[in-house]
């Protein structure tokens, strides 16, 4: 069934799986590239060009961070000192998601992690107990498989065994929430913003109006 494009989806039938984005839905603060380029005094143009160019593979695991700064060093002719992914890696909680998510799991819902991440940030969320809010965290790195893809989602409705249809799924990329509503799923776009009327609609998504 086709949808309007951004449109959210109304939860008119009882949910038994809520799964939710990390970056900039439960957590904020979690650019690194500006920090990056400004202690390496980089070429801003040059260097989110290049980052970009290897996002994926970082995030599929096929790249390893290691290897992407050796190739860093070695483009830009600089001493790469530790993992910068890491290193310059500060989230914070984003507290009215936090908060909704803590309910939900009050309520006896299931709520798991479905993140596109590289492994040395999913490290630190692991190691500062990000990742304790949820039953169960889906790391693109170690599943080989990234949003937006179709096969990213049907491994997570897989592992989980349940239907599309039972599914809420909650994202900041509009082609994430794109994909999951093309396989059934009820699918909630949460822009990065602070704006308390987002809250207040994702709150009405995942609890109701009451």
């Amino acid at each position: 069934m086709n949808q309007e494009k951004g449109k959210q989806h109304s939860r008119t039938e009882q949910k038994t799986l809520y799964m939710f984005d990390m970056g900039n839905v439960i957590i904020k603060n979690i650019d690194t590239s500006d920090a990056i380029i400004d202690y390496y005094n980089l070429s801003k143009q040059e260097f989110l060009a290049d980052i970009a160019a290897y996002e994926y593979p970082l995030m599929e695991g096929v790249l390893s961070s290691q290897q992407y700064w050796q190739h860093v060093e070695h483009k830009f002719n600089i001493t790469i000192e530790g993992d910068p992914l890491a290193d310059f890696f500060n989230p914070t909680w984003n507290r009215p998601v936090k908060e909704l998510v803590e309910r939900l799991r009050n309520e006896g819902k299931r709520v798991i992690c479905a993140s596109n991440t590289v492994e040395s940030h999913y490290q630190t969320l692991m190691n500062f107990g990000y990742f304790s809010l949820f039953e169960k965290v889906y790391a693109s790195f170690a599943m080989g498989l990234t949003k937006p893809s179709r096969q990213f989602f049907e491994f997570i409705l897989e592992k989980e065994e349940v239907e599309a249809h039972q599914v809420c799924f909650v994202d900041d990329l509009l082609e994430n929430v794109l994909t999951a509503q093309t396989l059934g799923i009820a699918t909630f776009h949460y822009a990065p913003t602070d704006n308390y009327e987002t809250d207040e609609r994702l709150k009405v998504f995942l609890l109701g109006s009451s």
